[in-house]
């Protein structure tokens, strides 16, 4: 068992003025999580290591196991992370190894557009040892995010407890059987499906299996088809039936579930601000093409105009948009790109300039050993 580490929660508040928490990962997981990452990788270098050399003694041909290498290689550097997430549901072997996970920002499951994002950025976080850009943002911020995790609005979260959204469906509703005591005072006196505003009472706490299916249903609620729903709300009927009788009986589960939901779950995300998506798009783009100037230098001028567009906006309508944090990430990684392409660039003409000065000079002083001999 790994000791836990000193890290702070997150709370996300609804407009509801409903709070839930995730358990933040602290650098002390995320360290242990990542040596075992490398363990892992060098490992699989070494084994490719060895087949490159097989395959090169069985052609006689040391560039074949140099090029096999090489691939091999970079595929496995670029892909371990991005392949791991994406299909791990945001688990690596050593964030299964040490219990944790990647998450949206609002506790919702990795996508593969978040994983490639978060990893791509890696490079930035590895400058310019091991990952001392990446330690230093965690450092700064005190949120637990690297750069990538702020390009791609993810976090990463201790996972103790594993729960599917069919994991209650083999609970029982109560220790007590008995249905005659009022299980919730949530439950409407008069039989409306809908929920109605009451007396703003102090709501008793739900069973902690059933909140946390009701958290992870309302997180996932506008994905899920109306069948899938339904079925979840059948396999939790019992449950729900304790929690709100009388809807159960007049709505049915669904409706009861919807109604936990409301006042127990995540709130629809405020949508994303379309220029801080545009200021990551192109910040990543600058950081790509650093290389090549005549790119990077556009594409980072763009990045750095719509994320400051974009944190204008975010902070004078703060309840109307999201994306404050993607839009810094994306003009932070436009302005680093440009930078480099900045280098680039003059290193470039510095050496056309030098270039040219020695073309010049390297006549007149062919001109004057010519001329040297004839007045001898």
């Amino acid at each position: 068992m790994q000791p836990p580490d000193t890290s702070d929660d997150l709370v996300i508040s609804t407009p509801e003025r409903v709070a839930f928490q995730y358990e933040i990962a602290g650098i002390g997981s995320r360290f242990l999580a990542q040596v075992v990452d490398t363990l892992v990788i060098t490992v699989i270098l070494i084994a490719i290591s060895i087949l490159a050399a097989s395959l090169g003694g069985i052609f006689s041909s040391g560039e074949l196991a140099i090029l096999v290498e090489i691939i091999l290689g970079f595929v496995l550097l670029a892909g371990y992370f991005l392949i791991s997430e994406a299909a791990w549901n945001g688990q690596t072997l050593g964030k299964r190894a040490t219990r944790l996970r990647v998450v949206g920002d609002h506790g919702e499951p990795l996508s593969i557009g978040q994983a490639a994002i978060r990893n791509l950025v890696r490079i930035v976080d590895f400058l310019p040892v091991f990952y001392a850009v990446g330690m230093l943002t965690l450092f700064i911020n005190g949120r637990g995010k690297r750069l990538g995790d702020f390009a791609a609005g993810t976090l990463v979260v201790r996972d103790r407890q594993r729960i599917s959204l069919y994991d209650l469906s083999g609970t029982a509703a109560s220790p007590t059987p008995a249905p005659a005591m009022p299980s919730s005072i949530w439950a409407a006196p008069s039989a409306t499906p809908a929920p109605a505003p009451v007396a703003p009472a102090k709501p008793q706490t739900l069973d902690p299996g059933l909140r946390r299916l009701v958290v992870a249903y309302a997180a996932r609620r506008e994905e899920l088809p109306l069948a899938r729903r339904q079925a979840l709300a059948q396999s939790a009927e019992p449950a729900l039936r304790q929690a709100l009788p009388d809807i159960v009986a007049t709505a049915g589960p669904l409706a009861a579930l919807d109604n936990l939901a409301e006042r127990e779950g995540v709130s629809p995300h405020r949508p994303m601000h379309r220029q801080s998506s545009s200021a990551m798009a192109w910040g990543i783009a600058t950081l790509v093409f650093f290389w090549m100037p005549l790119i990077a230098i556009p594409t980072g001028i763009l990045s750095i105009v719509f994320g400051g567009d974009a944190v204008r906006e975010i902070r004078e309508q703060p309840n109307r948009y999201q994306g404050e944090d993607r839009a810094k990430t994306g003009r932070l990684l436009g302005i680093i790109g440009l930078a480099m392409s900045s280098i680039i660039l003059l290193l470039f003409i510095v050496g056309i300039v030098f270039r040219s000065g020695s073309r010049l000079v390297s006549p007149s002083f062919q001109h004057r050993n010519t001329v040297s001999p004839s007045r001898w």
